[in-house]
């Protein structure tokens, strides 16, 4: 990427792979000089210490740069210290979400929209990490973080620039907290609709791994329910021995199913 820079008119033109030039108007020298550098360096996200090391400026004046910037629209202030170049975040949300807060995988409901499982589309960014968080936005997008134990964080890859729960560990994730993903009912019918794409052993082994019994018996029961071949006796001998409600934030009054030992607190098509 080129950068031009007019005296004059105080502006950057800065050229990207496959994308017209973006001219920047009515900003500084310092404002046009930081547009350019973060964009060459292609940083999903940066603050003071990273445009200190790409410029060699001291930090009050990287500091200030950055505030202007952020009055006047040019970088998007994700959290304190942090920044996105306004203009990649429509494009690369996920990336600077991930980005963010680093370990993290996107899952829950943004996950399964992302996979094409549910005709809803979330409003928010959902992270998984290992790291205790706040939400935060990022423009007008809420990101919200879900804590999880080192040994629950698994079953992600990277797709692009972003990283991201398999399609069956988002599944497990959303089953072990059905209400990020809409709800029991919701949920079910994203494991329906999912379960020809599934592996079937992979989506086992998430399930046992995740290490709660509670899990393992909706998991059973809507296996059952759904008709979805290939996981119930696997789960079996890993299921709770004592009542489980079938939606953990259902109010409904339960009626008890006995094979899993699951308080059916929520009615789902193709149930008995």
């Amino acid at each position: 990427m080129e950068n031009y820079i007019y005296e004059n008119l105080y502006c950057v033109i800065m050229r990207k792979p496959k994308q017209e030039h973006k001219i920047y108007t009515n900003i500084s020298r310092n404002e046009s000089a930081l547009l350019g550098t973060v964009g060459d360096s292609d940083l999903p996200v940066f603050g003071v210490e990273e445009v200190r090391a790409l410029t060699g400026w001291k930090g009050s004046r990287a500091h200030n740069t950055l505030h202007s910037l952020g009055n006047k629209g040019l970088v998007t202030r994700i959290k304190r210290g942090r920044y996105a170049l306004t203009e990649l975040v429509s494009d690369r949300l996920f990336e600077i979400a991930t980005e963010t807060v680093k370990p993290s995988y996107i899952s829950f409901w943004t996950a399964l929209a992302h996979y094409g499982l549910t005709e809803q589309q979330p409003a928010l960014v959902q992270l998984v990490s290992v790291r205790q968080s706040k939400g935060f936005r990022i423009g007008r997008h809420r990101v919200h973080l879900t804590t999880w134990r080192p040994e629950r964080f698994y079953g992600y890859r990277k797709e692009g620039r972003f990283v991201i729960a398999e399609i069956e560990k988002a599944l497990v994730d959303s089953l072990y907290q059905p209400d990020k993903c809409g709800g029991m009912e919701e949920y079910a019918k994203c494991l329906g609709s999912s379960w020809e794409r599934l592996d079937k052993g992979l989506f086992l082994d998430y399930v046992l791994r995740f290490g709660n019994r509670s899990m393992v018996s909706r998991a059973g029961y809507l296996a059952e329910l759904l008709g979805l071949d290939g996981v119930s006796e696997g789960l079996r001998p890993h299921a709770a021995t004592g009542y489980v409600k079938l939606d953990p934030g259902g109010r409904g009054a339960p009626r008890r199913e006995r094979r899993w030992k699951v308080m059916v607190n929520v009615e789902l098509e193709g149930g008995p």
